[in-house]
This record gives structure tokens, sequence and C-alpha cells, in this order.
């Protein structure tokens, strides 16, 4: 079952542009809503992923309560895989397109040795399922310590000319272990709670242009 976040006035679409486009390029912040945030998966279930945004808008930020594959005795295998998919639903002018540009991920690892994480994320709007980047990032333990890794996106990856559509993301965490006694616990708390960092988090940067 996928959980309704919320409904959103996206000024942050204005403000997250790494070119520094003039103001032709992209809408107004008033004419830009995300309409309803719905996400599901093993690893985030019904209310336990929170979003938040910086006063101005520069950081816009899901962070994941129970996102936290485990591996180890007595383990079963589904605790050792999570997903999460994220469903974005945005209205805006027609004549532009939108790009989520870079998604950066903060969280924390706590491997022993023969434990390995990978970490599949894949971006793809509506009715473009073909045109869906895909990276992976892997840590293999030993390992504990705190992870901070960005997906910076094609900029081929532009929603459609002439409607408002959804933004699909999808990421994977699977753990795997080559030793029978080997333990692994990803974004475990209490660990994540000493650091500056609450959650595991994924922060999404945005860019706009006209339509050709």
């Amino acid at each position: 079952m996928k959980h309704s976040v919320s409904a959103i006035v996206l000024g942050f679409f204005a403000a997250f542009n790494t070119a520094a486009p003039t103001p032709d390029d992209k809408p107004d912040a008033g004419q830009v809503t995300i309409t309803g945030v719905t996400y599901g998966g093993t690893g985030c279930k019904a209310g336990t992923a929170h979003i938040s945004n910086s006063p101005d808008w520069s950081t816009f930020t899901i962070i994941f309560d129970e996102y936290q594959p485990t591996i180890g005795p007595g383990s079963k295998f589904s605790d050792h895989v999570k997903n999460c998919n994220i469903n974005f639903k945005v209205n805006y002018p027609p004549g532009y397109q939108y790009t989520i540009y870079k998604t950066d991920y903060t969280g924390y690892a706590l491997l022993d040795a023969g434990v390995t994480v990978k970490q599949t994320s894949s971006y793809w709007f509506a009715g473009f399922v073909n045109d869906k980047p895909t990276f992976q990032s892997t840590w293999i333990g030993p390992y504990n310590d705190q992870y901070h890794f960005t997906d910076t996106l094609q900029s081929a990856l532009y929603s459609p000319c002439g409607n408002s559509t959804t933004l699909n993301i999808n990421t994977q965490v699977v753990m795997t272990s080559t030793k029978l006694k080997a333990q692994g616990l990803f974004n475990p708390q209490p660990a994540i709670d000493t650091l500056t960092i609450s959650k595991y988090q994924h922060a999404y940067g945005v860019n706009w242009r006209r339509c050709n």
C-alpha cells in the first residue's frame, strides 16, 4: 500500500538551479505544486517517511524511519532486502520541463567483514519507463561510519512537454554475506542518533527549462 504524504507548493523548484537560469527559463514559484507524494515498499511503510525543507526551499528532503535492512544469525531474507517506490505528482504550466538533476543520500552503515550492501536507484517519468537511468552504490565490510553519496542524472531526463506528469523514484537495498556469523546493519538506531543526521535521508535537486 502507498501512503500519501501531502500537497506542497514548490517554491523549491525555482530555488534549485545550478546554471543560474534566466527568469524565462522557469515558471513562477506559485505556478508549481506537488499535488501529492505517495510512497510504498518494505522500507517505507505507511507513516514512516517524512518530507521537510529548508526555509528558502533550497533543500527538499525525505527522511525514513524504518529503511533499515539487516543481516546476521537469525535474520530472514525479508530482513536482507528493503525497497521504496516514491511518486511525485507535479503540476506546472505548459511550456516548461523539469528534471531531478541529482539526489544526495546520507545514512550510516555498520558492517562486519564479509558483509556487502548494494543500493540501486532508478528514476523515470510516467509513460517513459524505457527511459530509466539506474545507479548502484556498494559498501563492503568491515565498515562502521556515516556515508554520503550522490546520484547525478543525465540532463536528458526531463519531463515531457505539454503535460504535467508523475516522477517515479525507486530505491532498493540488498545485504549479502559470505560469512555465516557476520552481521550487518544499514541505517541503524541508535547509531544515527549520535550523529548530525537524524535518519536515513534523500535530498533532491531540481532544474527547469523552457520547452523547445
